[in-house]
């Protein structure tokens, strides 16, 4: 259970205020918690704290000389969330498919990241016949669908593993594939369940259009609601590796599981990351310098990452634009998000979906699961 210590003076206004702003967040995250007033002297000399009131988690002092309000500290709570952080891994890809250019695009896409992960992939189609309702069993018409279908997964697959060369060797990954009978979004989401699917890869485009394909569609469902990770891949767009990936977030999202994801992923490639804060012009100004730095202390070990990273805010009237300035200048080849929080999940999606249509077409977006 966290420990958390109230460095103060009895009775003080601040110490009290801080106590409540503290038990209320406590509440509103359902979090359990021993809570201790420390103000002895003696005993506050030992924290080396430049001033009170104060606050420590699990024995890291987190803020000092200034008490935030309830909802800074929800935030500031949830990166010390207790828990075991499962590890992102990429040994089982899910990939899939409906044979569009897109998914093809988004199948190689995968070939390449599997290959330089030693990575398993399972392409697998969902055929969603026509049921004769009248009849109680299965008709041929039924039975020769599904054996095509399973035709044209094999030659989709041998077509694509026959197309990944490297100096005419083809590709060594091992490939499973699977068709599966019923409705594409609810069966790839109960295939994410799985704990043999590390990530689902999948086109963010498609024969419909880009609007139909991603926000009315099975992409769309299946990123927000997947048991796991979900990439994103645009159509044309080819795998160079991932040195410099965007994480795209407000402070809600900079939880301490997704930053453990980051880490992953950011050592699986070599590549740096660009943590990019986006406030809209006319938001609230959040004082959180300090609070960053004890966050990045904590995830670190208080030692240097194994990776170069970058702290970046972002704010005007355009979100979308600011991001799409920023991944051109600074050569972004992955855009990570954070799916639960779906006030920020609207803000770059649908508050300007033409702008939002122009950075996802360019760039491929890997979308994490608080």
């Amino acid at each position: 259970m966290t420990t958390i210590q109230i460095l103060g003076i009895d009775g003080s206004v601040q110490t009290r205020q801080l106590r409540a702003n503290l038990v209320q967040a406590l509440t509103a995250l359902h979090m359990k918690a021993v809570v201790e007033n420390v103000s002895g002297m003696e005993q506050l000399m030992k924290y080396r704290i430049n001033g009170i009131p104060a606050l420590v988690v699990d024995g890291t002092v987190v803020l000092q000389k200034m008490v935030p309000p309830a909802e800074d500290l929800k935030i500031l709570l949830n990166a010390f969330a207790v828990g075991a952080f499962k590890q992102f891994a990429m040994k089982n890809i899910l990939v899939p498919t409906d044979f569009s250019p897109a998914a093809k695009g988004a199948f190689q896409f995968a070939l390449d990241v599997a290959e330089r992960q030693g990575s398993k992939l399972n392409a697998v189609h969902i055929y969603h016949p026509e049921f004769d309702q009248e009849s109680t069993w299965l008709n041929s018409s039924f039975l020769d669908g599904v054996s095509y279908a399973k035709d044209r997964l094999a030659t989709f697959v041998e077509e694509a593993l026959t197309a990944d060369t490297t100096d005419g060797v083809a590709t060594v990954v091992e490939v499973e594939q699977e068709v599966i009978t019923g409705f594409a979004v609810d069966e790839i989401l109960e295939l994410s369940k799985s704990k043999d699917v590390d990530l689902i890869v999948m086109g963010s485009t498609g024969e419909q259009g880009f609007l139909e394909k991603l926000f009315g569609s099975v992409s769309t469902n299946v990123t927000q609601r997947a048991e796991c990770p979900v990439m994103l891949v645009p159509q044309g767009v080819q795998f160079r590796g991932f040195k410099h990936i965007m994480y795209a977030s407000n402070y809600e999202a900079a939880e301490r599981p997704t930053l453990h994801k980051m880490v992953d992923v950011a050592n699986a490639f070599g590549a740096d990351i660009h943590f990019v804060h986006v406030e809209e012009t006319g938001g609230d100004s959040k004082t959180f310098q300090e609070i960053e730095s004890r966050l990045f202390n904590v995830l670190f070990n208080d030692s240097d990452p194994t990776f170069a990273f970058s702290l970046t805010k972002i704010e005007g009237q355009s979100v979308v634009d600011g991001l799409n300035e920023y991944a051109i200048k600074h050569h972004i080849d992955l855009v990570v998000m954070v799916c639960p929080h779906r006030n920020f999940w609207e803000q770059l999606f649908h508050k300007s979906v033409t702008k939002a249509m122009t950075l996802n077409t360019k760039l491929p977006i890997l979308v994490l699961h608080g």
